[in-house]
């Protein structure tokens, strides 16, 4: 009789287990709270203390799944932003490894701050916010030249309002926008984690596409949308034999890799075109023709295309 409460927990015990939410798979310090479960899967910690680190797959913006890795420290509410695993609170958290500085990190709660500049060179009327803007005001919209962002942050400018058209992510001082085709040309900007002004209203989570194959083409046009046509010429104005996909490359083949001068969408939606293979290095997103890559700084440089709404 003595060992029937020895085995009411057991049984209790089996019970919360096989009712309760998955847990992480633990090697280390159990991972700290935040709402990156509703996001995330895979989770696991490696090791203890400011060394501790917590690994896992993430969804981005478009729903695609990525690998994540954040340096734990003293962390205590952890969050997914674009794909990325973000400390929120607590200190010396360090940064994450996907892009941000090891060890280093920001502020948890840092001021993003943006200034835009009517001159080129950071010169001119000047017009600063720590917040988004959806559309700016008139007395300034589509009349920046240049741009600074603070240290370690990272801000989203558009051409359209509602951050639509060309959209460019850009994470340091730009003396001339116009490399980027966005002089004279900005409608809406906003931080990209999040801090000083809400997140940024992403739609929801599509389902996760499906893995592209080992040759590097894609499979359809992905989740949450109706795919499109991507059509890229080796001429200006659409001349010349047009190389046509639906699908994502990773790595364009040979004969068209870093070959396109201009482009066309066949279709709606938008893609996203990047100077390197697995869509590293400068990225583009186009949601219209262009007639000259030139204007973007991306003739006869493009590597790896996808669909992304």
């Amino acid at each position: 009789m003595m060992r029937l409460p020895g085995l009411f927990a057991a049984a209790a015990l089996a019970l919360g287990v096989a009712a309760g939410p998955a847990v992480a798979q633990e090697r280390g310090a159990p991972p700290p709270q935040g709402d990156y479960w509703n996001t995330c899967r895979n989770v696991s910690t490696v090791g203890y203390g400011p060394n501790a680190v917590m690994t896992a797959q993430c969804q981005d913006r478009y729903g695609r799944w990525t690998n994540t890795s954040l340096r734990v420290g003293n962390c205590t509410y952890i969050s997914n932003i674009d794909g990325q695993l973000q400390c929120r609170s607590g200190g010396g958290g360090g940064g994450s490894w996907n892009g941000g500085n090891q060890g280093g990190g920001r502020p948890p709660y840092a001021q993003p701050q943006a200034t835009l500049f009517s001159g080129l060179n950071f010169t001119g009327q000047n017009f600063e916010t720590t917040r988004e803007y959806s559309n700016l005001p008139s007395y300034f919209n589509d009349r920046a030249l240049s741009l600074r962002v603070a240290r370690g942050m990272a801000w989203e400018v558009c051409s359209d309002a509602n951050f639509r058209g060309n959209c460019q992510v850009i994470d340091r001082d730009v003396p001339d926008l116009r490399r980027f085709g966005l002089g004279f040309a900005i409608s809406s900007l906003r931080p990209m984690d999040g801090q000083g002004g809400g997140y940024p209203t992403y739609p929801p989570y599509p389902p996760a596409p499906p893995p592209p194959p080992p040759w590097g083409g894609g499979g359809g046009g992905g989740g949450g949308f109706r795919p499109s046509t991507l059509l890229m010429y080796p001429s200006v104005d659409f001349q010349g034999p047009a190389f046509e996909t639906r699908s994502e490359y990773s790595n364009l083949p040979r004969q068209f890799n870093d070959k396109a001068h201009s482009l066309r969408i066949v279709g709606g939606g938008a893609w996203e075109v990047c100077v390197d293979a697995n869509f590293r290095g400068r990225c583009q997103v186009f949601d219209r023709d262009a007639p000259d890559l030139h204007r973007f700084g991306l003739a006869e440089a493009i590597t790896s295309v996808r669909q992304v709404r």
